[in-house]
């Protein structure tokens, strides 16, 4: 910063900050750089003497989580805060220090060089916490479904072989009974459901012959007691969802036909009127009729995206940021495509297209299995990724539900394209199609 770089000036009475874990760096005008610590007296600190020297607006990056608090602080004192990703204001690399960062950031966001980042205001800010959370204590309760699997296989007990989930109703009746000590497989097989016993009950009771041993067995036990307790928390934390929900509803007044819901395979949340109270909050739109999108995804991308598609002008805008558009870089006649990350309402969308590639009877899984073979299963999961974030945005600025087309239609639709330019070829190349029935 030896030589004093000048921009455009756009932002008059802007200030840029740079967050770490024990201290924070403050530059009014890309020259002096004032040092707080990160204790909340020193923010409020910051807050006066940002205000005292007529600051109106700050720009910082988006740091771990170290910018939450003071993000919060800032706007509580009345000014404007514009939260950039940390790419936007890269320095050179081998010149970085956190006093030039905020020297940089600040004449950046003077310029008017930075782009905003969304961030998630009021009710629905605490909704993201606990959604991020319920899926974190998932994610971590399966470590122990693994165990207990890994236990089980560890006594040549198969159970995973011939039953989809051993933490389900009928594997958890029999992990329980073999852990209180039965170990005839004749009367363990009799805890499986019907369903199972009707197509599988010799399978299941060879695969109960196990070598038991008591080591594994407590380990299996404290494994369960411990999937349990997560059960138990996440309940709780669903219970927390529901009366948030309720809190961000209340003044709702949109009257919904209540319809049928789309509830999810595996966890599910426990929430009383999901599916209506969904409805409402995006405004009487069902989304529930786009493939692969059911009322625990309502809920994830309510919390990550929110309800509000006025802040993307299109829907190549609320694409793009999602994560799932193609990006390009060109550097004269060298054109190359960069791979681009999605942020979490993304991976949503991805989770959702992945689910739709064994679907046979809705247009968007046909176009991801046409697409699979073309380019492979990631870019087919892109591409259907992006096809429901575009029926998600048309379907809450159209106001209108998506209406499924089917996969033969979607099919009839591609052999038809596929025939048009058949013709426009021919007769480009003076050749005439003959149609032909062939056995």
């Amino acid at each position: 910063m030896s030589k004093v770089i000048k921009f455009e000036e756009i932002h008059a009475n802007g200030a840029g900050i740079d967050i770490g874990s024990r201290e924070i760096y403050v530059s009014l005008d890309g020259l002096q750089v004032v040092k707080f610590k990160t204790f909340t007296s020193d923010y409020h600190l910051c807050c006066q003497y940002l205000k005292d020297n007529g600051i109106s607006s700050v720009a910082m990056e988006a740091t771990g989580v170290y910018w939450m608090s003071l993000y919060s602080i800032l706007e509580d004192n009345g000014l404007k805060v514009c939260l950039v990703h940390p790419r936007e204001v890269q320095q050179v690399k081998g010149r970085k220090t956190d006093v030039k960062d905020s020297q940089w950031i600040q004449k950046l966001y003077c310029a008017g060089l930075l782009r905003e980042s969304i961030v998630a205001k009021g009710k629905l800010k605490e909704l993201r916490v606990l959604v991020r959370e319920r899926m974190d204590l998932i994610d971590m309760g399966s470590t122990y479904v693994n165990k207990m699997q890994k236990y089980l296989e560890l006594m040549n007990i198969k159970l995973h072989n011939v039953i989809s989930q051993i933490h389900g109703a009928s594997g958890l009746r029999i992990i329980k009974a073999i852990l209180s000590g039965e170990r005839d497989a004749h009367k363990l097989v009799l805890l499986c459901d019907s369903r199972i016993l009707n197509k599988k009950r010799e399978e299941v009771k060879k695969s109960l012959e196990g070598n038991y041993s008591e080591s594994y067995l407590l380990c299996l036990a404290e494994n369960l007691s411990l999937w349990e307790k997560h059960q138990q928390i996440i309940n709780s934390m669903e219970q927390a969802i529901g009366s948030l929900l309720d809190e961000i509803n209340q003044d709702n007044t949109h009257i919904v036909v209540t319809s049928k819901s789309q509830p999810s395979r595996h966890h599910n949340p426990q929430i009383e009127d999901l599916h209506k109270t969904m409805v409402q909050l995006y405004g009487g739109v069902n989304l529930t009729t786009i493939s692969g999108i059911n009322d625990s995804t309502m809920l994830r991308l309510l919390a990550e995206v929110g309800n509000d598609m006025s802040r993307f002008p299109t829907k190549k805008h609320f694409v793009s940021w999602v994560g799932l558009s193609p990006k390009s870089k060109q550097s004269g006649k060298m054109k190359k495509r960069i791979k681009s990350k999605s942020n979490n309402a993304g991976l949503i969308f991805r989770q959702s297209a992945q689910s739709l590639l064994t679907s046979k009877n809705n247009a968007i899984g046909a176009f991801i299995r046409r697409i699979k073979g073309k380019k492979g299963s990631k870019v087919a999961i892109k591409a259907g990724a992006r096809k429901i974030a575009e029926a998600f945005y048309n379907a809450l600025t159209k106001g209108a539900d998506y209406v499924e087309t089917g996969a033969n239609k979607y099919i009839e639709q591609v052999n038809a394209n596929e025939i048009r330019l058949m013709g426009k070829l021919a007769k480009k190349h003076n050749f005439m199609i003959v149609k032909t029935d062939i056995i």
